[in-house]
């Protein structure tokens, strides 16, 4: 058989040396077998030595800017000798990304790693002058497809930094992240451990195969992993993920298929910025699908001014995920950012992952650099040191706003005072989608408006009302307290839950928010 290697550029480096190449499998099988013989000893991050030491100095005292001008050069990509459907790209070492990650190739019957090559790079502006070792290793890699145009080959997915991933379907920009694990995320009083993914193995595709598989190895103080992805871009880019999970310890929380993003501010916000759009965010809320077929929404809310966290325990989860749902670009007026093609994930499992709760973490922001909304699954049955821990999901990236099949969905949360009605809140909300569309004008649904925690509110005046101008259907309401003795201030937190109904039929997934008076 024909040893498969990288362009030929590079395989005349001493790096790409026919020695490198072994005959082995590589399977998730194999990547377990080092995750759970690694976890039987104690962590030991990876420290360069010699040149590679030197080397690692000088990157990690590289600038922002400095970093951004090192640039893989797209002509050196892996495999566009090839003509296969997939193109791999590295990412250099430096800045904040000092972590080397080995990365090998491998076929069906051979694996080769790929050596640092200085040459992959264009350095202009960078103030880079010293020639580095072929030891150095990578920051990441992503793989270019196809996507949107069969004679360009756009990012498809990125690895880069701990277990962050980030993938597109067609027509999206980069938005929200993906990572493999988090563990004690957002808990008082503990910190957080980020697991990093230390070594690739990439499945160098065949013929004209519109897949590609990656395993990876995951590792961090208290856990090792074996990582199975399964790469298929499209309209909408499916990642199947299968994790097997070796903990050296227990931890007080761990979040399966984590995710995060971006919510500034909407529609719904309570706070304004001296800003000239009026919405930014990648993700405007969580949607879930439970195990009894429940569909339910919640608008990600005011960017709180401290850590908030939404709890949904469940006997079970058929899917959950953050949604960009506003896809009018009059609502963000951002031709650099393109708000409104930020992706959306949805993830469902594809094994049994037993009761738990999905966890929704708002954290304040005062600008939309930083990641502020985390979402993840923590299971019930806890996994006990040094046996796997195996589950299993799918997630998908695209255009979606309605992956829960929803007969019908909520698009907008509008809430407000007014100055001749103090110490009430006014709310609407918008829902859309088939079952709606199809009801003629006097048959208006029924909005039911329950306060789904203790508050002390009263809700009045609930009503609903097709908007004429764009066909959705408006449900409207007051909060008040429901004491006239208890001033508004004093009234906490308001979870509210809505949704629609015709006669008995339940028409809408469920909304649910918590405001302030």
């Amino acid at each position: 058989m024909v040893i498969l290697a990288c362009i030929a550029t590079a395989m005349a480096t001493p790096a790409h040396s026919q020695d490198a190449i072994k005959r082995v499998k590589i399977d998730l099988a194999h990547v377990e077998e080092i995750a759970q013989r690694l976890a039987q000893e104690p962590y030991r991050p990876e420290t360069p030595h010699g040149e590679d030491a030197a080397a690692m100095k000088t990157l990690a005292a590289l600038k922002y800017d400095q970093y951004r001008a090192i640039r893989f050069l797209p002509e050196r990509a892996i495999w566009k000798s090839e003509k296969l459907n997939f193109h791999m790209h590295l990412f250099h070492l430096g800045y904040l990304f000092t972590q080397p990650v080995h990365i090998n190739e491998f076929t069906r019957t051979h694996c080769q790693r790929l050596r640092f090559v200085q040459d992959f790079f264009s350095y202009e502006r960078s103030g880079m002058a010293a020639r580095l070792p072929a030891t150095l290793g990578y920051a990441g890699f992503r793989l270019h497809f196809p996507l949107n145009s069969p004679e360009v080959f756009d990012e498809s997915i990125v690895f880069q930094g701990a277990s962050y991933f980030r993938a597109l379907g067609k027509g999206n920009v980069y938005g929200l992240s993906s990572r493999g694990l988090a563990l004690n995320c957002a808990l008082p009083g503990v910190t957080e451990e980020f697991p990093i993914f230390r070594e690739f193995w990439i499945g160098k595709p065949e013929g004209a195969q519109r897949t590609i598989t990656m395993f990876a190895l995951l590792e961090s103080d208290s856990v090792t992993g074996a990582y199975q992805f399964d790469l298929a871009p499209g309209d909408a880019t499916t990642v199947d993920v299968r994790a097997s999970l070796f903990f050296r310890k227990a931890n007080a929380l761990v979040g399966m298929s984590p995710f995060s993003s971006m919510f500034w501010f909407g529609e719904n916000s309570r706070q304004r910025f001296d800003d000239y759009r009026p919405e930014v965010h990648d993700s405007d809320g969580l949607a879930i699908r439970t195990a009894s077929g429940e569909c339910m929404w919640r608008p990600a809310s005011n960017n709180p001014p401290r850590i908030e966290t939404h709890s949904f325990k469940l006997g079970g989860v058929k899917g959950f995920g953050l949604l960009q749902r506003d896809r009018d670009f009059n609502n963000y007026q951002d031709l650099e950012a393109l708000y409104h093609k930020r992706p959306s994930i949805w993830v469902e499992p594809t094994s049994d992952w037993g009761p738990g709760e999905v966890r929704l973490v708002e954290l304040p922001t005062q600008e939309e650099l930083a990641d502020n909304l985390v979402v993840y699954w923590i299971p019930d049955v806890k996994p006990e040191p040094l046996k796997p821990f195996r589950y299993a999901y799918r997630q998908t990236w695209g255009m979606m706003d309605n992956p829960s099949g929803a007969g019908c969905w909520s698009v907008a949360t509008r809430s407000g005072t007014h100055p001749w009605a103090p110490g009430v809140r006014f709310m609407i909300v918008e829902f859309d989608g088939p079952r709606l569309r199809g009801l003629p004008p006097d048959k208006a649904p029924d909005a039911v408006v329950t306060v789904a925690n203790d508050a002390p509110v009263a809700v009045e005046n609930v009503r609903t009302q097709r908007n004429p101008i764009n066909g959705v259907w408006r449900a409207s309401f007051e909060v008040r307290p429901a004491s006239t003795n208890t001033p508004p201030a004093q009234v906490g937190p308001i979870e509210l839950r809505c949704c629609l109904k015709s006669g008995e039929d339940y028409l809408s997934e469920t909304w649910t928010y918590r405001t302030q008076l």
